[in-house]
């Protein structure tokens, strides 16, 4: 029995040998290599022999094999261990098949490149991603805008692959878009994926995760208040912003910064102001009819009282003095001109809250 298992196994070992000398090259990530802390010789030629096996492949006229040599390219990075030694070195194998996903000039292979960039989160992949947001083409915007967005969330699960200044580029490149473009559907997009920045911890981005913050909340209060979109649009931009910023404020032992705070209470405030204008003027709907102005105020007093936590936790002031107030209570229940009365007071001319940051006098009750 033993000699016959033995001949077995050394059958199974021949064979497995043979075809991995016919074959030539590594078709299956090891787990060690896409986990490795460092990435020596023989692990540098096993990614180089994965990339040229499935790359090959990914380039076929056959879009069903394509197809499946993409998913193949993606899954060593669908790993929560993947390290930032593998990534980078990843990264660099892929350089010839992102040139010639490049050179091929189609959006199909611009897609499969910002794909794969999103999930990289390096130097390489976030210039990818950069060119994307420049495109002509509005739907490669829009998916380039997407990845910058898993680039955070790969830099905050698996730690930065890329330079500090790489990361801060993409960011302002967010911003920009969000102040420079009238595509609704783009800004959407730049502003979910600022909101996926603001999970990046602050102990080792404090700086970007601080950004994204300040970036989000100043693009979803410019298309509130300026935009000239239809009112609901605009607010559902808004609640975009303001639920992403008051998940990051929420977090526990996460730290931001007094310029990131100053943007997440004028957001909230800008919230409450336009319900607050519509009661002035005479113009709010009746109790049956407010449904959105109730639903914008009830975020924009939510993220308004996490910021003013987080500036009296910045500057060293009791963290309970801080109240959460209940203006779409109040608006729910058509008490209009208790809604007007407090919050025309705590926004208005002279207010703590226009005084200690700064805002104009008429910034939010006019």
């Amino acid at each position: 029995m033993t000699s016959k298992l033995g001949r077995a196994s050394a059958f199974v070992a021949l064979n497995l040998v043979l075809a991995t000398s016919a074959i030539g090259q590594t078709t299956t990530m090891p787990l060690s290599t896409i986990e490795a802390a460092s990435i020596g010789g023989t692990q540098q030629s096993q990614i180089s022999s994965f990339v040229d096996h499935w790359g090959e492949r990914a380039a076929s006229a056959d879009a069903q094999a394509a197809s499946r040599a993409q998913t193949k390219l993606l899954e060593p990075l669908i790993n929560s261990r993947v390290s930032i030694a593998f990534r980078s070195s990843y990264s660099d194998a892929l350089g010839s098949y992102f040139d010639s996903l490049t050179s091929a000039g189609n959006i199909g292979s611009t897609f499969s490149a910002l794909r794969l960039a999103g999930e990289l989160g390096t130097a390489r992949s976030t210039q990818i991603i950069m060119d994307g947001l420049d495109s002509d083409d509005a739907g490669v915007r829009i998916f380039a805008a997407g990845r910058a967005g898993r680039t955070f969330r790969t830099t905050a699960a698996n730690g930065p692959a890329l330079p500090a200044n790489d990361l801060t580029s993409l960011i302002n490149k967010l911003a920009s878009i969000t102040k420079s473009s009238d595509d609704q559907y783009l800004i959407s997009a730049c502003v979910q994926s600022l909101g996926q920045g603001c999970n990046l911890p602050s102990k080792d981005f404090l700086a970007a995760r601080a950004l994204c913050l300040a970036a989000m909340c100043d693009a979803a209060g410019a298309q509130l208040t300026n935009g000239d979109s239809d009112l609901e649009s605009r607010v559902r931009i808004a609640m975009l912003g303001s639920g992403a910023a008051t998940n990051s404020l929420f977090q526990i032992g996460e730290d931001s910064t007094n310029a990131a705070v100053k943007s997440a209470v004028a957001l909230g405030a800008d919230m409450i102001s336009i319900a607050l204008s519509e009661v002035i003027n005479g113009t709010m709907p009746s109790t049956n009819n407010r449904d959105l102005y109730i639903s914008l105020v009830q975020s924009g007093e939510s993220l308004l009282y996490y910021a003013l936590r987080e500036n009296a936790e910045l500057k060293r002031k009791p963290v309970g003095n801080v109240q959460l107030t209940a203006f779409a209570d109040l608006l729910q229940a058509g008490k209009d001109r208790d809604f007007r009365n407090q919050a025309a007071l705590l926004l208005g001319a002279g207010s703590p809250i226009v005084t200690e940051f700064g805002f104009n006098d008429d910034r939010f009750v006019n």
